[in-house]
């Protein structure tokens, strides 16, 4: 797996929702709130790297599209990285956002980064925490929208990082209300994991 080379001195931007967003003061364009977003800023801050996060709580796909010009195209960063999706899902459930719905939403999203915008993206997949009954039947229908954004990721040739399977092997041995809320919303030490796995993958040069 290549690492993700981002480069000093360069601006940063973070996309999703509320995973992304936590509780970040919407009037202050420096507030990253208490994600992983944070916590990765001070890993980044040391090489001169502005970090921004425009996520929004609730957002789904196609709010992304509504916000895109202000909250995407206006940040003008050098590397994006997108965390969208769990919504699509867990709204309604189980009447969630029809897949075919979600590719459609989704590419063009992609499509729109590719043609406005000047940046290397990174996606995020979304993810569900734990092993209870209704967290189970999201997960099946998550799967099938991860499934579209891999296929979307080859299409744009965009960097993936995955949490799932992290998640999955602490949750064999660990009690998973330490690490998530409710299996959407990861709380600290969910947070650090985000933070952990990304920051594997990223290379400053």
């Amino acid at each position: 797996m290549k690492d993700i080379e981002i480069k000093k001195n360069c601006v940063v931007l973070f996309q999703g929702d509320s995973v992304t967003d936590c509780h970040r003061n919407r009037d202050d364009d420096n507030s990253l709130g208490d994600s992983y977003v944070k916590l990765i800023n001070e890993e980044l801050k040391r090489y001169n790297i502005k970090v921004f996060n425009k996520a929004v709580s609730g957002n789904r796909v196609d709010n992304l599209l509504e916000r895109f010009d202000n909250d995407f195209k206006a940040i003008n960063p050098d590397y994006l990285f997108l965390l969208i999706g769990v919504n699509d899902t867990w709204h309604g459930f189980p009447n969630s956002k029809k897949n075919d719905i979600f590719y459609q939403e989704y590419d063009l999203l992609l499509s729109r980064i590719k043609n406005e915008m000047n940046c290397e993206v990174i996606i995020l997949e979304p993810f569900i925490i734990g092993t209870k009954d209704n967290i189970v039947c999201m997960k099946k229908d998550l799967l099938d929208k991860v499934l579209i954004i891999r296929k979307l990721c080859r299409k744009y040739n965009h960097k993936l990082i995955t949490f799932e399977n992290r998640f999955s092997e602490i949750m064999v041995d660990q009690d998973e209300s330490l690490y998530s809320i409710e299996g959407i919303h990861p709380r600290e030490l969910g947070y650090k994991i985000m933070k952990d796995i990304i920051l594997e993958r990223i290379k400053i040069i």
